[in-house]
C-alpha cells in the first residue's frame, strides 16, 4: 500500500510540474499569437485525441440526452472557451509566474465561496480566513505599482483577466458536480466538454489572424503540442492514476508546486525574477488555499 501511495504521490508532483510549465510553454507561443488563436489552435489538436472517447462511447450505447448536451456545452464554453482565453490573456500581460500563481491560489478559494452560495455548504470561520489571506495576496501582487508610480495597465489587464478566469473554473467545478453525478463517467464527460468548448472557440478566433499559425517557429510548434498533447491528455491520465493511489485532498496539496515550476521555467527561459512582493503575496495566496481546501475535508 505504501509503494501504491508512493507512485501516486510521483503522479501529482508530475501533473503539478507538467501544469506549472505549461504557462511558460503559452507564453513562448503568445508572442506570436492571440490568447484566443492559441487556445483554439491547442485544443483543436486535443479535440482530436478526445473524439475516440465519444465514438467509442456512442458505440456502447452510452449518449448524453439533448439536456445534458446542453450542460456540456455550458460547461466547455466555461472551462475551455472563456477559461483559456482568459488565462493566455492573463499569461501574456502578467506573466507565466504570477498567472500560475494566481489560478492555483485563487481556485480554490472561489470554488469555496462558490460552493457556498450555490451548495449552501457551511461558510466556515476557517474558510473565511483562507478567503481573506488569499486576496490580501492578490492585492500585495497587484497593488505596489500604484503606490510606487510604476503602473503598467497590461499588468493589471492580464490580472483581471486571471481573477475571472478563476471565477469561471469555480463556477465549473461547482456546476459539473451534477452532470458527473448522473453520467458517471469521466472521460467522456472530459472529451465532450473538451470538443464542445472547441467548437466555441471558432468563431471567437475568426477575428484574430489565422496567417500568423504559419508564422510559428518549430520551438512554438513544440510548445502548443506539449499544451494539447501533454497537458490536456497525458495529464488527465496522470492526474487519475494519482487520486487512485492517494486521497484526493493530498494529491490536490501537490498542485500549489505549480507556481514553484512556472516561477523556475519563467526564470530559465525568459530571465526574469519574481519580486519580493510577488513572492510574499503568493505566499498569502497559497496559505489562504489551503485553508480552504483543508476546511472542506
Amino acid at each position: 500500500m505504501i509503494q501504491y501511495a508512493r507512485y501516486g504521490t510521483v503522479s501529482a508532483i508530475t501533473v503539478a510540474v507538467i501544469w506549472g510549465l505549461s504557462f511558460v510553454a503559452a507564453r513562448m507561443v503568445l508572442s506570436t499569437l492571440s490568447p484566443v488563436l492559441l487556445a483554439t489552435v491547442r485544443f483543436s489538436i486535443a479535440s482530436a485525441i478526445f473524439a475516440p472517447i465519444i465514438i467509442l462511447e456512442f458505440r456502447r450505447g452510452n449518449a448524453p440526452t439533448p439536456h445534458d448536451l446542453m450542460e456540456l456545452a455550458l460547461l466547455g464554453f466555461l472551462s475551455i472557451s472563456i477559461y483559456f482565453w482568459l488565462q493566455y490573456t492573463g499569461v501574456k500581460y502578467a506573466g507565466a509566474g504570477v498567472s500560475a500563481l494566481l489560478v492555483v491560489g485563487l481556485i480554490p478559494i472561489l470554488t469555496g465561496f462558490a460552493s457556498t452560495v450555490v451548495l449552501k455548504e457551511r461558510f466556515s470561520a476557517q474558510k473565511m480566513l483562507g478567503t481573506v489571506l488569499g486576496l490580501s495576496g492578490v492585492a500585495l501582487i497587484a497593488l505596489p505599482g500604484l503606490f510606487l508610480g510604476e503602473v503598467d495597465w497590461l499588468f493589471y489587464l492580464g490580472v483581471v483577466c486571471l481573477l475571472l478566469n478563476a471565477v469561471c473554473w469555480a463556477v465549473y467545478s461547482t456546476l459539473s458536480r451534477h452532470i458527473l453525478n448522473r453520467i458517471r463517467r469521466p472521460s467522456m464527460v472530459t472529451a465532450y466538454v473538451t470538443i464542445l468548448g472547441t467548437l466555441a472557440l471558432v468563431p471567437m478566433s475568426l477575428a484574430s489572424d489565422w496567417n500568423l499559425v504559419k508564422s510559428l517557429q518549430p520551438e512554438q510548434w513544440l510548445s502548443i503540442l506539449y499544451l494539447s498533447l501533454v497537458c490536456s491528455c497525458l495529464d488527465y491520465f496522470l492526474w487519475n492514476f494519482a487520486l487512485s493511489r492517494v486521497e484526493a485532498v493530498r494529491a490536490a496539496v501537490w498542485l500549489y508546486l505549480e507556481p514553484v515550476a512556472a516561477f523556475i521555467g519563467e526564470t530559465v527561459i525568459f530571465s526574469i525574477i519574481p519580486h519580493a512582493t510577488t513572492l510574499i503575496g503568493g505566499g498569502l495566496i497559497i496559505t489562504g488555499a489551503l485553508l480552504t481546501t483543508r476546511s472542506r475535508e
